[in-house]
């Protein structure tokens, strides 16, 4: 057998095998005589038909069997003696199959890219400071009586915090979207939910009401045609509700899980939840910034079946096998459309992967246990959660988040760090 061997690029590799014709035949000979002792020959008892007649009735079964034998155990061997390690089926191609000629074959397979002496060099990012002050323990307490609001119909007009039932329809570049006109959709004033001046331009209106909003896209809209531009609502007020909340007392305090009904134990539990918060949101932010980084100084070849695998597990993200009656399920088009965020994942996982190797790291034990721990602290049977935590993927996969987090520790070892002052809304992006 002979194997030549073409790197294609980083992560491909062309492999032609050429099988000597005599082993081909061999092997094609064997599954004759194997169908000879099985197949019922009509005219003849069981394994007593001529070898002839059973090349007749199944020399062509026999032949792709053979082949498709010899390509197995020949591209297998081909692929140990070289030490290549193919993270895909290999595409295999017959290149010459001829009686009597050695068999050739093409066999693309796709392999990891060589990674080594990954750094993140004279970088310098952005570390946030934030402290939980009494006015985002406030924001949540409001929050949290919003929950519990019960709404009263009035008769009049709309006020700031009110709540609407409308209905409404858009024109855009002087085309109206009458025909998808949304009935019966409610909106909180003030909730920031809208377009900037949607809610505002309905202070005021009361049910039967018609206005008509002339507002634009902000600049920054994440659909580019509209980014800026001018459109008109006709809107249709159907009702106006007020806002009944709750007083803060004990009795409502203790529906919010607070034992003692004491403000001061409610104000505490909130103040560690939006610490905890806090501490996640900041660890986000230096991931950003050092992992963008990490990709923009190491730019790497990745192979397209991992990024294929990734987008269609971002499709299923974003479009759970519950939703799959109301979308076209992994349609070609569609993943493409996930290819550029799946490719920067897998670049990621690759580099983190090679990164925690060159830098001897292993997932510490400790820090497994106080992140499952944590995880489960939040249900209400936490031993349970943690024995479900604590095997199979679901604790790899805690695994896999202690070491990046281990990974992003050591890269910012030899990076410079700006500090910078914000508050708790604007590190949550919260619209005040």
């Amino acid at each position: 057998m002979q194997v030549s061997i073409e790197k294609v690029s980083n992560v491909e590799h062309r492999l032609t095998i050429t099988v000597p014709a005599e082993r081909f035949e061999t092997a094609y000979t064997n599954r004759i005589k194997e169908l000879a002792r099985k197949a019922k020959v009509k005219g003849f008892r069981p394994g007593k038909a001529p070898q002839s007649v059973i090349q007749q009735q199944f020399g062509d079964e026999a032949r792709k069997d053979a082949l498709s034998e010899i390509i197995q155990e020949t591209l297998h061997e081909a692929i140990t003696e070289h030490k290549l390690r193919p993270i895909s089926a290999p595409q295999v191609e017959p290149k010459s199959i001829m009686a009597g000629q050695p068999l050739e074959f093409i066999a693309t397979i796709e392999v990891l890219p060589d990674i080594s002496n990954i750094a993140c060099r004279a970088v310098e990012i952005e570390k946030p400071v934030v402290t939980v002050t009494d006015e985002d323990i406030n924001r949540v307490i409001e929050q949290l009586r919003k929950q519990y609001t019960k709404w009263q119909k009035v008769d009049r007009a709309a006020q700031e915090n009110d709540r609407v039932v409308i209905d409404y329809y858009a024109i855009f570049d002087g085309k109206s979207d009458i025909d998808n006109k949304v009935e019966g959709f409610p909106i909180e004033l003030g909730s920031h939910t809208m377009l900037p001046g949607f809610e505002t331009g309905l202070i005021g209106a009361k049910a039967g009401d018609r206005p008509t909003l002339t507002l634009s896209f902000p600049k920054d809209f994440s659909v580019e045609e509209k980014a800026g531009k001018p459109i008109e609502f006709v809107v249709t007020v159907k009702q106006v509700f007020e806002a009944d909340m709750p007083r803060l007392d004990e009795a409502f305090i203790k529906r919010l899980a607070v034992k003692s009904g004491q403000m001061e134990d409610l104000k505490t539990q909130i103040k560690q939840s939006l610490e905890q918060d806090r501490d996640r949101l900041i660890q986000e932010k230096l991931k950003e910034q050092i992992f963008t980084k990490l990709l923009e100084q190491n730019p790497l070849e990745v192979p397209k079946s991992l990024v294929q695998r990734e987008a269609k597990h971002i499709h299923d993200e974003m479009y759970p096998p519950q939703q799959a009656h109301h979308h076209d399920s992994h349609s070609p088009d569609e993943l493409t459309s996930f290819n550029e965020l799946a490719k920067k994942r897998v670049a990621l996982s690759l580099l983190l992967d090679s990164y925690a190797k060159q830098a001897d790291l292993n997932a510490d034990k400790e820090r497994v246990k106080r992140r499952i721990q944590e995880i489960a602290s939040l249900y209400e049977k936490p031993q349970e959660v943690v024995e479900w935590l604590s095997s199979g993927e679901r604790l790899a996969g805690i695994e896999s988040q202690v070491m990046e987090d281990q990974v992003l520790a050591k890269l910012m070892e030899g990076l410079k760090v700006a500090e910078k002052n914000m508050s708790y809304a604007e590190l949550k992006n919260i619209r005040l």
